[in-house]
């Protein structure tokens, strides 16, 4: 079997890609533990710098949870899913994302957990959990990397964002043609891997600390519980079954 997560060393740098292209690099739950460890290789390892995280193929970098996993029942968990500031290995070493293509909920909170974006110009963003009917506790980071109107309309519509309209917005930091993106990637790591380590670390360290200093722990509390009556709802399970059937799902509201 192909690992679903690939490792490759690049200098003071490592590029992981999601490699599930033939499932637009959803994750599974396997992925998810093939991912969890390879940040825990990067932090381990001294000689790295910065891990640049993206996926395989041209169309999708992310495309979120695996919804053949989901309707089966198998469910991964936050705790299964990516560094997260209240759930997992904590990632001391800056992470770029390289948005290839498309990312899609769980892709799109994949990529606000990294601390940089490079975006391919095909790129796009969305949260499509309204069109599913299912929670979206994890995007309560969003609140800190995105301005609360544009949020809202991502989480009401599911409409997605252009990878050049979230560089306007601040969202993504380079945008370029996708031919470039690996490069560009590569080559912002290199700077950041040039300067003090000691700087970088506590710098990256005081970013986040100040963002719990402004309730992280209490926002996604209340996120999970808003959404825990949600994610057990018949709309919930009538969301997948629906988008696996590929028609319309027909709300009911309980």
């Amino acid at each position: 079997m192909a690992a679903e997560v690939l490792y490759e060393q690049h200098g003071r740098s490592v590029v992981v890609t999601l490699n599930r292209p033939e499932r637009r690099n959803a994750l599974s739950i396997e992925m998810c533990r093939q991912l969890r460890h390879a940040y825990a290789r990067f932090s381990a390892d001294p000689e790295l710098k910065v891990l640049i995280l993206t996926g395989a193929g041209g169309k999708a970098f992310c495309a979120g949870y695996d919804i053949g996993e989901k309707t089966s029942g198998q469910i991964a968990t936050e705790a299964d899913f990516v560094p997260r500031l209240a759930t997992q290995v904590f990632v001391d070493k800056p992470v770029i994302a390289a948005v290839n293509g498309v990312a899609l909920a769980a892709g799109m909170a994949l990529v606000e957990s990294c601390d940089l974006v490079v975006a391919g110009n095909t790129a796009s963003f969305s949260l499509p959990e309204v069109k599913l009917g299912i929670g979206v506790v994890p995007f309560v980071q969003s609140l800190w990397t995105l301005p609360q109107h544009l949020l809202m309309e991502l989480l009401l519509t599911g409409e997605p964002l252009t990878a050049e309209r979230a560089y306007q917005i601040g969202f993504v930091n380079r945008v370029v043609p996708r031919e470039e993106l690996l490069p560009t990637a590569l080559a912002l790591a290199e700077v950041v891997a040039s300067n003090a380590p000691l700087v970088v670390k506590a710098a990256k360290a005081m970013i986040y600390r100040g963002i719990e200093a402004m309730g992280n722990p209490d926002a996604l509390k209340a996120a999970a519980d808003l959404f825990e009556v949600v994610n057990r709802s018949a709309d919930a399970k009538e969301g997948f079954r629906a988008r696996a059937e590929r028609r319309a799902p027909v709300w009911k509201g309980r």
